[in-house]
């Protein structure tokens, strides 16, 4: 009984204190215009490219909102990691930064000029903008003894 329940207390506690290693967040690659837009060939280059920035971090899952371009950015890093890209609901962003503080490894998501910057700042209190003309920002959280730390990378050549 006693190892029983040690057994389960161990567990719980883990959990509490089980953080993701990195949460990487950035905007999609360049895209053409119209509704619900591919990206362009330099967005496709931009992705790849992002697919092998983030190789090193040995991403655990990608999440992406649900629109052409940013699962299209997503798609090369999905295809190296043998994984699926999740979709997630931009209009609750304060529910999704709850869940990504919830899991473990590194989560890398896609997401917007105006998304992306609220989820920053929802999981570091930091604020960041993203200019409409701006693709290149890769913003990485970490945690350090559960306080949020934000590096600020350029997916640029």
């Amino acid at each position: 009984m006693r190892t029983l329940l040690f057994t389960a207390l161990s567990l719980l506690t883990f959990s509490v204190f089980a953080m993701p290693e990195n949460i990487v967040l950035l905007r999609h690659a360049e895209k053409q215009k119209g509704v619900d837009p591919s990206l362009t060939a330099d967005g496709v280059k931009r992705a790849r490219r992002i697919a092998q920035m983030m190789l090193p971090l040995e991403p655990t899952k990608l999440y992406s909102t649900n629109y052409n371009r940013t699962k299209a950015t997503l798609a090369p890093l999905a295809d190296l990691i043998d994984t699926h890209v999740a979709v997630y609901d931009a209009r609750n962003l304060d529910g999704f930064a709850r869940e990504l503080k919830q899991k473990t490894g590194t989560v890398v998501v896609a997401g917007h000029s105006n998304t992306t910057p609220v989820l920053v700042k929802l999981l570091t209190n930091r604020d960041v903008r993203i200019e409409e003309d701006e693709f290149d920002k890769i913003f990485v959280v970490t945690f350090v003894d559960g306080e949020p730390k934000l590096e600020i990378k350029s997916s640029d050549k």
